[in-house]
């Protein structure tokens, strides 16, 4: 083979080398420049719900919501007969206030089984735990009477005797046939009803009386 021969040979083989390099180089700047940015995961932070999750149940109290309740129309039926005992620390049953804002309670019990309308309020009905009467968005009552040991900020529940009630909160402000009414000292409007049935706690009602 002449030296021409080779040399051609040589260049061929140096420009096919090359050719095959620089294909793949610009090949994998071109996949780089246009694959999908796979966005990073966004980090949860500690104790977070995953959203659609209903959180379990806390052993926190949901304090009242900054918004002012809304205050009873007509005010209480009843006279009270001395003045109100409670503070607003003690207008609680079954771990929420009176006050609460209802989107606080779902967060932490899910949703209703049935919304209602009842004493011209919004009722959430959670069967065999509690009802909440709403307005605004705003928990004014709080209803248990059942035996399922949700109890007021003093311990006293469906079941509790009549004198656990005195033991706990003292004589009532009014008694009106079998309920026991405890006024709260800022509103006369507010309180604790326990309607007693055999000497001992039947319901409870916390927040707005009627």
């Amino acid at each position: 083979m002449s030296k021409k021969a080779i040399f051609a040979v040589v260049v061929a083989l140096f420009l096919g080398i090359g050719g095959t390099v620089a294909y793949f180089y610009l090949h994998s700047v071109y996949v780089a420049n246009t694959a999908p940015v796979v966005p990073a995961a966004t980090q949860q932070p500690a104790g977070a719900v995953p959203a659609g999750a209903v959180p379990p149940a806390g052993n926190t109290t949901i304090p009242a919501a900054t918004q002012t309740q809304v205050p009873a129309a007509g005010g209480v039926q009843n006279q009270p007969s001395a003045a109100g005992t409670l503070t607003d620390d003690q207008l609680v049953l079954g771990q929420i206030s009176y006050g609460a804002s209802i989107d606080a309670v779902r967060q932490r019990h899910g949703e209703p089984h049935e919304i209602d309308r009842d004493d011209g309020m919004t009722k959430y009905e959670y069967k065999n735990v509690f009802d909440l009467y709403v307005i605004n968005g705003i928990v004014q009552r709080i209803k248990v009477d059942d035996l399922n040991g949700l109890a007021t900020a003093k311990g006293i529940r469906v079941g509790s005797s009549v004198d656990d009630v005195i033991a706990a909160y003292g004589q009532p402000n009014s008694v009106l046939g079998d309920h026991m009414i405890y006024n709260s000292v800022n509103n006369p409007a507010v309180g604790l009803n326990f309607e007693i049935e055999l000497n001992h706690v039947e319901k409870i009602e916390c927040g707005m009386l009627h």
